[in-house]
Order: C-alpha cells, then structure tokens, then sequence
C-alpha cells in the first residue's frame, strides 16, 4: 500500500511532467545571451603518456592492460594530448567555444594517490593546458575525477572503502590550491553512477569489482560523501579568494513510460529517482535519499531476509553536508529509454530493486554505440523533470554527444547536435527552464571509449589513431558546431548542410541488372593455386626461388598450392555449380617455356593448358587468359628480368606461342596483371619477388620495359592473329580510389596525383595520349633536378614508340580492392623515392570493414568513383573488373563480411553502369578459392570456396558466398523481386 501513496504522490507533483507532448517541429531562436557552449574530453581517454614523468598508473591502465577493451587496445597513447595539448587548444580555438570541460588524471599530480607523492610534472602538465586555454579566451573547466582511480588507493578498497573520502577530499583541496586562482569552475565527479554500476556492480568496468547487490549502494555513499567533503573544502578555504563554482556531473537517459497507465508512470518515475535522485536529491534537496529510493531498497532487503537494508544510512550531520552542496548540476544524456512497471523477487541486485523494466522503439535510429537511440524531445522532457525537481539549481550540459564509425562526413552527428540542443532550445524558450546555462558536445575528438576501445567515435575532430603522430582532422560537424557558437542558435536564414547531398546518399542500394551477354566469372593465377612447382619439365619461376629462400610467412611455398596441376577438373566443376560464364586464369611462363626462352618450350606444360581450356569450353565457360601475372621464370631473371629492355622480345616471344597454341579458343587475352605490383613491389621495395629495392629509378625502369612489352605483344597480336582468332588484347591494372581525406583543394589536388601516380602511370600511355601523365614528368623531372641528376629519373618513350602506346589494348582490366583518403604533403627530396615523390599523404577510414589483410578495407563505393574516373579520363573504355574480393582467415564457411563486400561491390559497379554510364562489360571475382597469397602465404583467405590446406587432396568446399554470388549471377545482378 505504501507504494501507491508514494506512486499518487509522484503523479501529483506538478501535474507529472513526463506527460509534455513530444513535438517534433523545428524551433528557431537564439539562446539567452548569457549562455555558454563548450566541448569536453577525459584524461585516460585522450591524454596517452600513461607512465611518462612519473605518473603512476591508474585502475584503467591495470583494467585495459589485462585485454578487457576491444582489440585488447589500452589507453596507453589515446591522443597522445600529454605531448600535443597544445593543438587541442587550437581545435578549440577554432569551434568559437568559451569553455572547455576537461579532467585531471589523479595518478599523474599523484602517482600513488596521496598529496605526498606530489609529482611537479604532472602538476606542470595541467598548469600548462590551463595557461593555454586562458591565452585563447576559453576557460578552463576543470573534472577533478572522470573514473581513472589511482591503483594504489584502489589496493586499499578503492570506492568500497570509507578512507577514500578522505583521500579525495585531500586530492581535491590540493587542486584547488593550486589550480583554483585561474580554475573558476569545478566538477567533482564525473557520472558516478558509472562508476559504481559499471564498475562495482556488473564489473564490466574499471575496477572490475562484481558486487550488484551491494557494491553500487555502498560505492555511492562514499562518492557522494566524498563530493560533499570536497565542496565544503572548497566553500571553506577558497571560496573567499577564488570565487569559482563547483558541481557533480550525473548522467541518466530520459524514462518515458511506456504506457499511460498510472503503473508505468510511477514505475518511470521510480526509475529516475533511482538513476538520477540517488545523488541529486541528496546533493539538491534534503541531504538524503529519496524515499522511494529508501523505502524499495529497504523491502526488497527484507524480502531476501536481511537484518537491514541494503541502502547504507546517512548520518544527520553528513545529510546537512551533503544538502546544497553544489552550484549547479552538471547532465550527461544520451539517449531515452521506454520505461515500465515490473516487479522483481528474483535475487538482489540494483538493477532489480525499481521494479522496472525497459524498452525502446524499433525505429530509434542506433548509433555506433549500441546503447545510444537518437531519442531528441527526450532532452526536452528531462530539463522539465529537473525543473521540476531542482527548481533552484543551475543546469549545466556536461556531455551530449553521437558516436559513429569516425567518417569526416558525419551527417549524423550534425543531425544529432542540430535536434537535440533544438529541444534543449524549446525547453529554455517555450517551457521556462531558465536555468539552463551551458552546454558542452561530447566530445572535443576521438578517443578511447572505455571497452569499445577506438571502434565507437563521438569526436567533432577525427584522429587518427593508425599514426603516430595523431593527426587532427575537422569533421562536418566540427563546422556545424562552430556556426552553432557563433549564431548562439538556430536562426532561419542558416543553411545548415554540410554534407554534399551525393555523400549523404552515396550508400543507397539500387534495383537493376546488366545486360545479357555481361560476362560473370571468378579469377585465379598460376603459381596461387596450381602447385607442380618442377614437374613434367617446369622451370623455376622467381616465386620458387623467393619463397624457397623463406620469406614468405612460416616459410611457406606454393609449391603444392591448391594443387590445380592435378586437380583442374575439380576447379571448373566449381567454376560451373557457381553459374560463371567466364574464368580468369594465368599460364606459368616457365611451365611452357622452362627457362622463358623458345628454346625450351614445353610441350607438357601447353598440353596443361589446352586440357583446362578444353574443359572449360565443354562445360560452356570462356576462357579470360592472363598471360603474366608475376612469375617471371627465374632464367630470365637471371639476365636482368625486366630491368633489361631485352625483355620486351622475349615477353613477345612468349605472347607469340600462347596465341598461336590457345588463340583458337581463347577469345581474352590480359598481358600484365597489375604491372604496378611487379614494378613497385617487386622492384622499388622489394617484399615481393624478386626481391629488389631500388625505389628511386628501377621502379620507372621497369614500368617503362613492362609498357613496352604490352604494346608489341598488341600488336603482334593485331598484325599476325587477330584476323584469324577476332579475340581482344588488354591489360590489368590495379588501383585503389583516391578519396581526398577533405574536401579543400590541396587535397583533391593530391588524389588527383595519387590516381595519375598509381593508374595513369601504365593507363595514360596505352589509353591517353601515348605518353606518361603530365604531372609525373613534370614533378619527377623537378625533383630529378634537385637531387642534382641530368636528366628525369623517368624514361622518356621515343615518337615512334608513342605512336604505337596509343590505343594499344581492346579493353582496360580493372583490379580493385579498397580506397585509401589522400591529403597533400610535401616529401623529401633527398632519397629519390616513388612514394615521395607524389608529395602525399595515404591513410583508411576507420568506417571502412576491416579484413584480414592489413590494407583491404570493405568500401563499396569506391569501386563506382574509380570506374567512372577511367571512363572521364579515357573516353570510355571497355572495362572488365577482373579482380575484386575481400579477405579473411578462412575458419568459419559462414563467411558473411565477404558476402557483404561483393553485394555492395557489385552494387556499386551496378550504379557506375546505369547511372554513370560507365561501359563495364564484366566481373571477375577474386578468388574462386583459398590460395596462395604471396607474402602473406595461407594465412589470408580470399576464396569462394574453402580449400583445406592440410590434407593431402586439398579438399574443396563452397562458403556461404558461393550461394550469394550464384545468385547474382543468376538474376543479373539485383532485380526487384
């Protein structure tokens, strides 16, 4: 009965606030004149330095450093703001923010947690942020605790134990002696119901202490015993001098009832007075618990036949501590939550104790970080009820922030920010809650977010955390937020789009299919599958010999591979459940011509070939040849490979006998496979075969030879076999997109070079004007001439050779993978270099999925970009994407990330066809099974289907994509259904 006198209470109380309408009409005004915007961060999450100039380690350093986070990542480094404070300033400079919300890392002014282990540089450290903030303008609002407890004092019983008041109380007075003459305003605690909940009561947070029916009530006590200690210290002995304010940040979601009824209602109020009042209404109010509070806890304790309840009991004279002890209350909030009535006997625990239970709407949209629904008049509704329940108490917006996966064009963000300071707008203008007086975003930039690591992203600036300098980026919102300052609101004249409208919709899937005779295949290449490295008269290739010298990862070989010598009939009946009615594959140079000269032409090794054309043609599938695809037999290496221009004549040699031996059949001839891998890799760095690192002139040396080669063998091919065979010649290239990491000019300037430095290299000769692109001569020739060189470290072709590049191939295959933000940067000149020569700045969205190979990151629409590029760039060639697919480590058939990439891949290029006009005439999908993957030998996964490299047989099985790409095959692509 005592329940529902306190239910009727609640609902009596001016006229249950939580009933306020949820309007969804945009409200445009400006906010008070007096009013303050801010941005926030923590110390563990963004400072990083975490053992440097004696600062001693925290329950956070211990916590993450057993792998608790995602990817077993730590705060170690975050930000790296101990050593770059100074350019979080400048971030902040330029949003136009009056404060900034910032804590102190109790470990690095008190290594051990006691003012006697006083440590001058980390003193220092905050002396220096403080002064940089103050030089600018921005005051500086100081979190003396934001969860990261030194571990010292947490072997002595950490929140658990009374003597932390004590502890706190002697951390804070020491802060504000130091700190107070230029520090005007103080948050004692950040969300402590974290702290206790998370930390004490599930143990999913930092200390990891798993006590939920009696460590959160116990560890509440004693942080709001210590918040209030702290206060009075202040109040005491610096108010008089300092004349700073002081507060407590508390964190809740808004409790909606999920229904009308008088039990939901109750049961949300219950709920907020458990989340919330459990520290404001003693800090706010009356200096003790609310009722409610004390009369549950007091119940559910006698009902599990406790002698007294679980709640500890304030002292009367630390209730008129605690009460009023604060000038102002500090909010974090997020998100909303349906609430409602749900009475639990099941055992003790705080969670169980408001009889309540929650929900949400399905159609909430979810941010990175699960728990977070954008629920904006939840904003609304919560200022009311804190109106209504503190009507003589300062608000202050300590947190509100949106996470995402880190893209610069973070739509969301804005969408969030503009709706809920919208309803933090409505709740000062239309329902009087004039105590609203600040409001920081959450946060300031990226940082670690606590288990989630760096996969969960709230910044307004992204960093980047792949190097090691940590680079400061703006985000969309970064500009939102500063034009939110500088207005102070929402005026009507301001067009707040950010985001180009092509980003916003970018991602959108299409309906559609590909012509009728659009060419579906799946692709391969010689020395990944075939195996048979020395038999029946094969000659070493300069794979053998690279991975023979164990440099490939466990020392691994394709010496057996997928053993397709063997088992080739076993690959075209795969080839045929998927539906294909193409297959891409290499020949082995040094299978047909042992030591690459027609001196030892192998008759075995063409009888190979023709047996797998032959049963492929029978089985209706076309042929796609690839004639090099990085196997260069060793015996023309050992004449200098394609660093000799006599290459060129034996490549034609070679071109020469495959079309005569397989052009009758044979109607797809690809040269090169990505000659920018045999010249850049191979050559310039080294870490393919063979194995050479010349960076500066070999790189260019052969690509020069490698262009040549291609075009004599189209010609060759032109002038002796095409009248006879009607087959096409083209090339493979490979190139990620090039996306400006921002939209400024310098920087759409140097993806523009990226792309020319990368494609156009090999494209530009063969499918522009004949000759290189105009930026690399001019760029290399310059840099050539500072490195004190007489001549361009790039060839030049001669006019008769510039004659015969032009149009020398009936189609450009394309390989593509992933995309990579390129910004502008000047590069040394010193070393003559390939990569510094471009003058740029390479890097990966931390949205891009991630894969098992270090640089594939799954980004559909970069495909749709790049294809749409070559056809502005070339007149609109036929296009074949011969190579793309997505990697993993091959131990699960369930293999869902690669079924996501090819739909959204394929879509995309759907796209580039229908709407771009882009002339693709097919896809090849990279790989129809498990290989081997060069460098990175068995431990990257591509394939289709599965190949079991541990048994004898290498035994063959399809993967849940092999039912996915069957059937876009089969529908053409993406039909309405």
């Amino acid at each position: 009965m005592i329940l529902q006198v306190f239910a009727f209470f609640f609902l009596l109380r001016s006229g249950y606030s939580n009933s306020l309408p949820m309007e969804e009409e945009f409200y445009y005004g400006d906010f008070p004149s007096d009013f303050k915007w801010g941005a926030a961060t923590a110390a563990y999450q963004i400072e990083g330095g975490w053992q440097d100039d004696g600062r001693g380690p925290s329950i956070w350093d211990t916590f993450l450093h057993k792998c608790m986070a995602s990817k077993c990542q730590n705060g170690d480094i975050a930000a790296d703001s101990y050593h770059k404070y100074k350019e979080d300033v400048q971030l902040l400079k330029s949003l136009g923010v009056y404060f900034y919300r910032f804590s102190i890392s109790w470990s690095r002014v008190f290594p051990d947690g006691t003012p006697s282990s006083r440590n001058a540089a980390g003193i220092q450290y905050y002396h220096n942020v403080i002064d940089e903030l103050i030089k600018y303008n921005i005051e500086p609002m100081v979190t003396l605790y934001h969860w990261d407890l030194p571990q010292t004092i947490n072997d002595k019983g950490g929140w658990e134990n009374d003597t932390i008041v004590d502890y706190f109380n002697d951390y804070a007075r020491e802060m504000f002696r130091e700190y107070g003459d230029k520090v005007k305003g103080w948050i004692t605690l950040n969300e402590p119901g974290v702290v206790s909940w998370l930390g004490y009561g599930t143990a999913v947070f930092a200390p990891g202490v798993y006590k939920p029916a009696t460590g959160p009530y116990v560890v509440n006590h004693n942080l709001i015993r210590a918040h209030s200690k702290a206060y009075r210290t202040y109040r005491k002995e610096f108010f008089t001098t300092q004349k700073g304010k002081i507060g407590i940040s508390l964190s809740t979601d808004w409790k909606e009832p999920k229904t009308d009824s008088p039990a939901d209602k109750a049961a949300s109020e219950r709920k907020m007075q458990f989340d919330l009042g459990v520290y404001a209404h003693p800090i706010y109010v009356n200096g003790d618990y609310p009722e409610i509070m004390k009369t549950k806890v007091a119940e559910k304790s006698k009902l599990q036949n406790l002698s007294k309840s679980r709640l500890p009991v304030f002292t009367e004279e630390e209730k008129q501590m605690i009460k009023g002890s604060a000038d102002f209350i500090g909010i974090n909030h997020y998100t909303s939550r349906y609430i409602y009535n749900s009475p639990h006997n099941d055992w003790p625990s705080l969670a169980q104790d408001p009889d309540t239970d929650e929900s949400e709407d399905p159609t909430w949209k979810t941010a990175k970080s699960g728990w977070l629904k954008v629920v904006p008049w939840g904003m609304r509704k919560l200022m009311n009820w804190i109106k209504k329940e503190y009507p003589s108490t300062d608000v202050y917006i300590t947190e509100n922030g949106f996470s995402d996966c880190g893209d610069l064009t973070d739509q969301g963000r804005i969408d969030y920010y503009k709706a809920y300071i919208n309803e933090l707008l409505k709740a000062i203008k239309l329902d009087g809650c004039t105590n609203i007086k600040r409001y920081t975003a959450w946060s300031l930039m990226d940082n670690l977010e606590w288990r989630a690591g760096y996969s969960e992203k709230f910044g307004l600036f992204k960093v980047d955390y792949e190097r090691a300098d940590r680079p400061r980026i703006p985000k969309a919102s970064a500009h939102f937020y500063t034009d939110l300052v500088k207005y102070n609101g929402f005026p009507r004249n301001w067009d707040m789009r950010y985001v180009r409208q092509d980003i916003v919709d970018r991602d959108a899937f299409i309906h559609g299919t590909f012509e009728n005779d659009f060419a579906w295949g799946a692709a391969t290449s010689a020395y990944q599958i075939e195996g048979g490295w020395n038999e029946d008269g094969k000659g070493p290739s300069i794979w053998d010999v690279y991975s023979h010298a164990g440099r490939i990862v466990n020392k691994q070989t394709g010496d057996v591979a997928c053993d397709s010598y063997h088992r080739y009939k076993e690959d075209v009946r795969m080839l045929k459940s998927l539906g294909v009615s193409h297959y891409r594959f290499s020949l082995s140079w040094s299978r047909i011509m042992a030591d690459g000269t027609l001196a030892t032409v192998n008759q075995k090794g063409i009888d190979y070939y023709n047996n797998l054309i032959n049963e492929l043609l029978a089985n209706n599938i076309e042929p796609m040849v690839t004639l090099y695809h990085w196997d260069l037999p060793q015996g023309l290496q050992d004449k200098g490979g394609f660093k000799d221009e006599a290459i060129i004549e034996y490549f034609n040699d070679y071109a020469r006998l495959c079309f005569s031996m397989f052009g009758d059949r044979v109607k797809l001839w690809i040269t090169f496979n990505e000659p920018f891998v045999v010249s850049w890799l191979g050559h310039g760095i080294g870490v393919m075969a063979p194995g050479i690192s010349e960076p500066g002139s070999t790189v260019y040396t052969v690509t020069h030879n490698i262009i040549r080669a291609h075009v004599k063998a189209y010609h060759t091919y032109n002038d002796h076999f095409r009248s006879h065979f009607n087959g096409k010649v083209g090339i493979t290239l490979d190139c990620d997109w090039k996306e400006p990491r921002e939209d400024t000019l310098w920087d759409r300037a140097a993806a523009e070079r990226a792309l020319q430095f990368k494609l156009g290299w090999f494209a530009n000769p063969i499918f522009g004007n004949g000759d290189y692109p105009a930026v690399m001569k001019r760029t290399i020739k310059s840099k050539s001439m500072k490195q004190g060189l007489s001549k361009s470290r790039l060839p030049e072709f001669t006019d008769e050779e510039l004659r015969q590049n032009k149009g020398a191939a009936d189609f450009i295959g394309i390989n593509h993978y992933t995309t990579n933000l390129v910004s502008q940067k000047e590069q040394s000149v010193e070393e003559p270099h390939y990569e510094r020569d471009q003058d740029i700045d390479v890097s990966y969205s931390s949205c891009w999925r991630e894969s098992q190979s270090g640089w594939l990151r799954g980004n559909p629409w970069g495909i749709r970009r790049l294809l749409k590029w070559v056809k502005d760039r070339y007149n609109s060639p036929e296009i074949y994407v011969t190579e793309n697919g997505f990697s993993d480590d091959g131990k699960s058939l369930e293999d869902n990330d690669r079924i996501w990439y090819y739909n959204g891949y394929i879509n995309e290029m759907l796209k580039a066809k229908k709407e771009d006009g882009v002339n693709v005439k097919g896809y090849m999908a990279w790989s129809l099974m498990d290989n081997f993957e060069w460098g990175s030998g068995f431990t990257q996964h591509f394939g289709i289907f599965h190949v079991d490299f541990d048994t004898m047989n290498r035994t063959r099985t399809p993967k849940k994509s092999a039912a996915t790409y069957t059937q876009i095959i089969k529908d053409n692509g993406f039909p309405y259904k």
